[in-house]
């Protein structure tokens, strides 16, 4: 049926297997029967997520209870405490001082929005985690370096998305990978340099689509193949004495070699939507069976609206979940989530609804902060019979509101909107913001304490000639003249990849990895080689050539 979404306005498809969803999650979860079908668009629900996600915006404050000095998603001026990892994690705070009595004659939202400018939040998303003092959204590594959405990693740096890899920097939706520099979208990679959609290769250099490939140099949509030059065959004698002749440490090199493979990339095809090893699907997803209207998700089966996400089966509006999730509906990064309902920042939970940053817990509402509790509501303990007897009080009034079963507010978000992923995928002016009704918070760029900072132009050329006095530096972007420092680790990398010393601020890297990310949405187009209607994750006003999956796999394989 179509709806008309109550924020942008915009047309959109409440489709059968949406409403199918709600059936399972229903029988699943009876207490949340009453769950209606949504009324924003696809887009705003996303938004909403987002907005409450920060991934990449750092303030250096004091911890509110060890006093030290801390990188923190939230700055000094906020209404609830923040805590190092450390301190977050111990027992030297009660997270049910914190609670609160219900009242059922007040909007429960409005209650939740009380508790969560009481609780102590966590400084930075980090989670099991070794040496690993400077990420977000982290779980299971050791040795990373502002590193977003990693897990069971070790030496990774500026990269986002990691799985079970070692050694990367600038790096995007990889897994099972080692010595990767700005990769993306990949399997099993080994000692690749720029390499897009390159599953069990090894050995790229400036590649886009070549799968199963080894020793290949600015080569595109190749299978199978090696020591290769603009997809032009050579015997490994005449490839290893081009590579030879190739200074990557030299960044003039670097630079000339990036240009030609942005040019590929602009001069190829490209397939309608990426579904590898996939079936009954839409988006970009990878291994997956019956996942529609999905972006950058793996191994997963039954799933619609979701995002950056893996291993889920029944999930449907999920951003950034991964490993065992089930039945999770309209949350945010909840790993190990089941039957969970407008979550956000929660692992290892079952049958938990509107509840925020809370672990290892089971039938919750509205809590913020808990670890290993169950039958709680705003903090606040119960026992199971109570427990069941107040949730279906709390969702008669939030109905009765119009509160219940949507994700919570942007108004709502701990953080500022232009501090959110949301500005990333849904930009708006400072002026858009405020007259939304949403938080905007004016941020100073931080100036590093240094011996000295130099333009991005005056380092050496070749990572050969670089001093380790570097690591006393601040190099200033020579884009959005941003100083940004580097990291022994890092250099240890470059100079293990024989690669320069990078001349962008990382922020900017990372945009500039994601402009290669197709749209986060599907347009009617028609396929550029056989005309033929189709869905596509390119609009047909992009300059892109595109083709339908019958055409690609034709031209690929013949």
């Amino acid at each position: 049926m179509k709806q008309a979404c109550s924020q942008c306005s915009v047309s959109f498809d409440i489709k059968n297997r949406d409403l199918a969803f709600f059936k399972k999650l229903n029988v699943a979860a009876p207490e949340l029967a009453s769950v209606p079908p949504p009324t924003f668009c696809p887009d705003c629900r996303q938004q909403r997520r987002l907005a409450r996600r920060n991934e990449r915006t750092f303030y250096q404050r004091k911890c509110d209870l060890c006093k030290g000095d801390i990188l923190a998603m939230h700055p000094e001026n906020v209404p609830f405490p923040v805590y190092c990892s450390d301190c977050w994690w111990s027992d030297k705070w009660d997270v049910h001082a914190y609670e609160q009595e219900l009242n059922t004659n007040k909007s429960f939202l409005e209650q939740f929005q009380a508790l969560q400018n009481t609780v102590p939040r966590l400084a930075l998303l980090s989670k099991k985690n070794e040496n690993c003092d400077y990420v977000n959204h982290v779980e299971n590594a050791k040795n990373c370096y502002l590193c977003v959405d990693t897990a069971t990693s070790r030496d990774i740096y500026y990269s986002k998305w990691i799985i079970d890899c070692e050694d990367c920097s600038d790096c995007y939706q990889l897994e099972k990978s080692d010595l990767c520099y700005e990769s993306q979208y990949a399997v099993n990679m080994h000692n690749n340099i720029y390499a897009f959609l390159g599953d069990q290769s090894s050995n790229l250099l400036f590649c886009y689509d070549c799968e199963s490939c080894q020793d290949c140099l600015l080569c595109t949509h190749l299978r199978h193949k090696k020591f290769c030059i603009l997809n032009k065959q050579l015997t490994e004698e005449e490839y290893r004495a081009k590579i030879a002749e190739l200074d990557l440490g030299s960044y003039r090199t670097f630079k000339h070699l990036l240009g030609q493979y942005l040019q590929l990339w602009q001069n190829t095809f490209h397939r309608n939507q990426l579904l590898l090893f996939s079936e009954d699907s839409s988006g970009y997803v990878y291994h997956c069976q019956n996942v529609h209207d999905s972006f950058g998700v793996i191994e997963s089966q039954d799933c619609s609206y979701c995002y950056d996400a893996g291993h889920m089966k029944d999930c449907q509006d999920a951003y950034e979940p991964a490993f065992d999730c089930e039945l999770q509906y309209d949350c945010h990064g909840c790993n190990r989530g089941k039957r969970t309902l407008s979550c956000s920042i929660c692992y290892d939970i079952n049958s938990c609804s509107y509840c925020d940053i809370c672990h290892n817990s089971s039938h919750l509402f509205g809590c913020i902060g808990l670890k290993h509790k169950e039958y709680c509501i705003l903090n606040k303990q119960y026992t199971k019979e109570e427990y069941f007897d107040l949730v279906p009080k709390i969702i008669e009034s939030m109905n009765q509101r119009k509160e219940f079963g949507f994700f919570f507010s942007i108004e709502s978000s701990p953080f500022a909107y232009n501090e959110s992923t949301a500005t990333e995928y849904y930009p708006l002016t400072k002026e858009e913001v405020l007259q939304r009704g949403y938080k905007w918070r004016d941020t100073k760029n931080e100036i590093p304490q240094v011996e000295k900072i130099i333009p991005a132009e005056k380092l050496p050329d070749n990572i050969k000639d670089t001093p380790d006095d570097i690591l006393n530096w601040a190099i200033k972007c020579e884009v959005t003249g941003k100083p940004f420092r580097i990291v022994k680790q890092e250099l240890e990398f470059y100079r293990r990849m024989h690669v320069p010393i990078p001349r962008l601020h990382p922020n900017e890297r990372h945009k500039r990895r994601m402009a290669f990310t197709p749209p986060r949405k599907l347009w009617d187009r028609t396929c550029d080689k056989c005309k033929k209607d189709m869905k596509a994750v390119y609009p047909s006003e992009r300059p892109e050539t595109v083709y339908c999956e019958s055409c690609y796999q034709e031209e690929v394989y013949g």
